[in-house]
């Protein structure tokens, strides 16, 4: 948490350093408005300040949730295959609403899990040749249960 001597001076001063900690996390990767709000508290920013800044970075298109849950939706399909469960938990958790998950959520459809499901499966079956079936099979239940797979 930054020292509050750091976080004193007039409110122009405070807002453009708000906004610039704000570039500087949205940098490194998409973040929810919940998320960047968080950050920003945590860094010691007042509540009222990370407000106006989050509705700036909303009104200049760097802050979209509808977006961001989009993005995420589909970065977990391709780079870590999840089940619909694992992805909305996830969502919830990054604080964007029920609302725009579901949305998010509404082109991953069952045939869309399945298949996802089955080409994670695939892989790692190829690596457990050597064990015994019953083990496979518990290990591969596992792994997609873990995955959020129904």
């Amino acid at each position: 948490m930054r020292n509050q001597k750091e976080l004193t001076g007039d409110k122009e001063s405070l807002l453009l350093k708000a906004k610039s900690e704000g570039l500087r996390i949205l940098s490194f990767m998409p973040r929810s408005v919940e998320e960047l709000k968080t950050k920003l508290r945590d860094k010691g920013y007042e509540t009222s300040l990370v407000d106006e800044v989050t509705a700036v970075f909303k009104k200049q298109g760097l802050l979209d949730d509808n977006k961001f849950a989009r993005l995420y939706v589909n970065s977990r399909l391709h780079t870590r295959p999840s089940g619909h469960r694992t992805i909305e938990t996830e969502l919830k958790q990054k604080g964007v609403p029920h609302v725009i998950i579901k949305e998010a959520l509404k082109d991953l459809n069952n045939e869309t899990e399945k298949e996802t499901a089955l080409s994670l499966a695939k892989g790692r079956f190829e690596r457990m040749a050597t064990l015994p079936r019953q083990k496979q099979k518990t290990r591969l239940y596992g792994l997609l249960k873990r995955r959020g797979f129904s």
